[in-house]
């Protein structure tokens, strides 16, 4: 009976395969970065977005209630998904001509993105909205995002929300 030549790996095979096992888990192991960008701002957009039907209007403005972490808009989407807007840090009104710290709950896929429209037709979007939860306790259906909003004057706006097919949206008063 004949037998088959053992195959052996000499000292160097085995220290280059480990070498660049090792090369390979290193640059692997520490896993993902995240890139940092500059602070969320708001942009102009000259297209107005279509209204989402049933959402309300500036004599119909949506829910709103006063909670100990701030103000929290109930808004309307067209796939009966959840959609909830928490101001953090505001109490009474929604003030006008500042930055908002703002906690977005929405359903669907994809990135949020939100338009604000003031009654005159102007059109701003606010970008720099990422998943994220505020540093207490806020509950609810919905994927949660963060950011800031600034409502340039004082009015009526509508707040459309857009993330992937589904559209939503909700109506308060500022300032």
């Amino acid at each position: 009976m004949e037998r088959m030549p053992r195959l052996a790996m000499s000292p160097r095979v085995w220290i280059g395969a480990l070498a660049a096992v090792f090369v390979a888990m290193t640059a692997c192991g520490s896993g993902p970065t995240v890139a940092t960008a500059s602070p969320p701002s708001t942009i102009e957009v000259t297209t107005t977005p279509p209204p989402v039907p049933g959402a309300g209007s500036c004599s119909n403005v949506s829910t709103a209630r006063e909670g100990r972490h701030g103000i929290e808009v109930e808004g309307t989407t067209t796939h009966h998904e959840p959609l909830t807007v928490l101001f953090a840090g505001v109490h009474h009104t929604i003030p006008a001509g500042r930055e908002l710290t703002t906690y977005v709950r929405v359903g669907g896929v994809r990135a949020l993105r939100i338009s604000m429209i003031g009654t005159n037709g102007h059109v701003d979007r606010a970008l720099g909205f990422r998943p994220g939860l505020p540093p207490f306790d806020w509950p609810g259906p919905g994927t949660p995002w963060t950011g800031t909003l600034t409502f340039p004057q004082s009015g009526c706006w509508r707040v459309y929300v857009q993330r992937g097919g589904l559209t939503g949206e909700l109506w308060l008063h500022a300032g």
